[in-house]
């Protein structure tokens, strides 16, 4: 579940170039927001961003992670679509 949210989180730091944005968008306070981050960066082992004053913008290994987790991020939507889809033909045949 972790991963998850770390996935999450760096995604929507990446598309709005900011902690505190994404913050706001993901409904968390900006500290969580930096230390879920933190977190990501020290399992890989890579800086994903660059951090300035005025900018996130971001490295390398954070472009092509961001490749891969808009992708994976999709694979879970759809996962879990398929299962409610399931959860709901399977009480479909037992009301029947």
């Amino acid at each position: 579940m972790d991963r998850f949210r770390e996935l999450t989180t760096f995604v929507a730091v990446a598309e709005e170039q900011a902690f505190n944005a994404a913050a706001r968008r993901l409904g968390q306070s900006a500290p969580v927001v930096t230390r879920l981050i933190s977190t990501l960066e020290d399992r890989i082992g890579a800086r994903l961003f660059t951090r300035t004053t005025r900018s996130v913008t971001l490295t390398d290994a954070g472009q092509t992670l961001l490749a891969d987790a808009g992708r994976i991020l999709a694979e879970l939507e759809d996962l879990e679509a398929a299962a409610a889809g399931e959860g709901a033909r399977a009480a479909l045949r037992l009301a029947d």
